[in-house]
């Protein structure tokens, strides 16, 4: 599942996944639209970079970030999406 507006989705696959630093997986995921929320299901690939970073594709719409997440795999920010303030 990943909800468009919150990064707290994005802490479910970094830690089931349990990625190697440099490993990738690709998961198949609802993607749930708000305010509309409308669903569809989406192909995603998370590929630790190390460091606490995490690169992050929306492979059907062809978006790519790199986010930072702490020790519990929380996001601390997700440039121009998201950022953690404490």
């Amino acid at each position: 599942m990943d909800i468009s507006i919150t990064p707290f989705t994005n802490t479910l696959p970094i830690r089931r996944l349990r990625l190697a630093e440099r490993e990738s997986a690709e998961i198949r995921v609802v993607y749930i639209k708000v305010p509309g929320l409308t669903l569809r299901p989406t192909r995603q690939r998370y590929t630790n970079l190390g460091n606490g970073r995490y690169r992050y594709e929306a492979l059907d719409r062809g978006f790519t970030t790199v986010m930072t997440v702490d020790a519990c795999g929380l996001v601390l920010e997700c440039p121009d999406l998201f950022r953690r303030l404490t």
